[in-house]
Formats: structure tokens, C-alpha cells, sequence
């Protein structure tokens, strides 16, 4: 398998139980459509692994909002699911986890989240915004 590739077998669908909306505050960002349960996991977002040389490239593109940090934060990681467009909170409802096996990033409930109710996580970051709450 080549890097920044994984497996979807086991990705679960995202889109039957999340959707992109528009927040007053916060812009767009993912909201759940039904309920998810607090440890579950919401979505297995495949990733572009971009070598540690070329991060900094990123960082003067607006790609510097979605990217993660991948191994001992020196490469980076683009996912290519919603879990990008996820907003961040100081309370955050789910968290993102590093699957380096399955080269995603797996975005997984803290807490019960019910119908209607956004999908946050921390960023984990010094951040280059005002937060919202």
C-alpha cells in the first residue's frame, strides 16, 4: 500500500447521518441528522499524506485551515471527508484520531450527539481565529 492510501472497507458512510450547514457564527460546518452515539465513530476520512518538506507550502495556501498533523507532527495529513469541515470548540463533541494503519483520519463522538446538534472538535493549535464559544 503507498502512502497516504487506505482501505475503504471498513469506512463508514458519512453522509447518512451528517450534513453540511451553515452556522451564523461559525460559517459551514458538519451537523449530525441523526443521533451518534458518545465512542462511536462518525467517518474514517482517507487522507493526502503531504511530505514534511512540503507543509510549508500549504501554509501559505488556504489549505493551512484543514490540514492536520500526521507523524511527530513533521508531515502533514489533507483529509478528504467532512471531518475537514468540522468547527472547533472549546467543548467539543468528537475528536479526531490518527489511524496511521488505515492512513485516515477517524473522527469519533465524546459524548452523545443528537439530531440537529454540530459536530465539533479541538484543534489541538494556537488559533488564527476569534472562537465563537
Amino acid at each position: 500500500m503507498r502512502a497516504g492510501r487506505g482501505s475503504d472497507a471498513s469506512r463508514p458512510g458519512a453522509t447518512d447521518r451528517l450534513e453540511i450547514r451553515s452556522d451564523e457564527l461559525k460559517g459551514r460546518g458538519v451537523f449530525a441528522v441523526a443521533p451518534i452515539a458518545a465512542g462511536a465513530v462518525i467517518e474514517m476520512a482517507p487522507v493526502i499524506i503531504v511530505p514534511a518538506a512540503e507543509c510549508p507550502l500549504l501554509d501559505r495556501t488556504i489549505l493551512h485551515d484543514y490540514y492536520f498533523h500526521w507523524d511527530g507532527d513533521t508531515s502533514g495529513a489533507v483529509p478528504l471527508g467532512l471531518v475537514a469541515l468540522c468547527n472547533h470548540s472549546r467543548r467539543p463533541r468528537a475528536r479526531v484520531r490518527r489511524n496511521l494503519a488505515q492512513c485516515t483520519l477517524d473522527l469519533v463522538a465524546l459524548v452523545p450527539i443528537a439530531a440537529g446538534e454540530e459536530v465539533t472538535i479541538d484543534y489541538n493549535c494556537p488559533l488564527w481565529f476569534d472562537a465563537q464559544e
